[in-house]
């Protein structure tokens, strides 16, 4: 896989966590989430990817 073909995919889960972290709470929710505890946006980010993980 090269280097565009995985900022590509990055960024499209890191679209579909906020799409889906804005319909739990409310629209801006992640925003405000980024912008005030990075940490914890970063931990949501990697469990939303752990359940997509294609390792065994």
């Amino acid at each position: 896989m090269n280097a565009q073909v995985r900022n590509t995919q990055e960024q499209s889960i890191v679209e579909v966590l906020t799409e889906e972290l804005d319909q739990i709470y409310y629209p801006g929710y992640t925003e405000e989430l980024i912008a005030s505890e990075p940490d914890k946006f970063e931990w949501e980010l990697s469990e939303f990817k752990g359940q997509f993980s294609t390792r065994n």
